[in-house]
């Protein structure tokens, strides 16, 4: 009857200890996720696979994008020992354009791992081309007015879809399309100098269906010349 009682106390004991240090242990499969390239414009899914290594609940207690630009979801927030979850992470690509890294931050019960830093990188491709980036007329006189071409071209669509071309000053700068075939077009720019009195800085707006280029904006620039 004693050994019984010792026996029962000693499981008790056993149990609560094992109870007290039991932790939970969150791992990753990977902690960067590499997208690759993308189209400006697009959108990138990013998923991030987890599992509870340890030997009690897990608790994802906060999951924060760090920019407007990635919005996640957490498949549930309580992993049970041996349980998997997911954070599906959805990057958009609006207005970004080149090598871009963006973090995440998970906040759970583990004590090891109670603030983790996950990450997205990826490529953001242009998907227009503008020859030249700007105009730059120079040094100019006041004889009137300046004249000068861009090209537009695009990979997103087939064909252009021109909105608008508007400019600013509009009562000094003009911009015409002078020739639109399919994903290309040119535009015919023109400065009128004579009210110029030391530089000049304007631009040409481009609005369009271009994916990730819908509003393209091309910098003129001219100084006069000193008499």
């Amino acid at each position: 009857m004693r050994l019984h009682k010792l026996l029962t106390t000693v499981f008790f004991f056993l149990f609560f200890y094992a109870a007290l240090c039991a932790e939970p242990i969150i791992v990753f499969e990977k902690k960067v996720f590499d997208f690759g390239e993308i189209l400006a414009g697009e959108t990138a899914v990013c998923l991030f696979h987890f599992k509870n290594d340890g030997d009690t609940t897990l608790k994802i207690l906060d999951v924060r994008a760090t920019c407007g630009c990635t919005v996640t979801k957490l498949s549930k927030k309580l992993i049970e020992p041996g349980e998997k979850g997911t954070i599906n992470a959805v990057f958009y690509s609006t207005g970004r354009r080149g090598k871009v890294s963006k973090s995440i931050y998970i906040t759970t019960n583990d004590k090891a791992n109670k603030s983790i830093r996950l990450k997205i990188v990826g490529i953001i491709k242009k998907t227009w081309k503008c020859e030249p980036e700007n105009i730059d007329f120079g040094e100019i006189t006041k004889k009137g007015k300046l004249i000068d071409t861009v090209t537009i071209s695009s990979i997103s669509v087939d064909t252009i879809r021109i909105d608008s071309v508007t400019t600013e000053p509009s009562s000094r700068l003009e911009a015409k399309i002078v020739s639109h075939k399919g994903n290309n077009v040119i535009l015919e720019v023109s400065l009128n100098t004579s009210e110029i009195k030391w530089r000049f800085i304007g631009i040409v707006k481009f609005y369009s269906n271009i994916t990730g280029g819908t509003k393209i904006i091309i910098p003129v620039y001219a100084r006069l010349k000193e008499e």
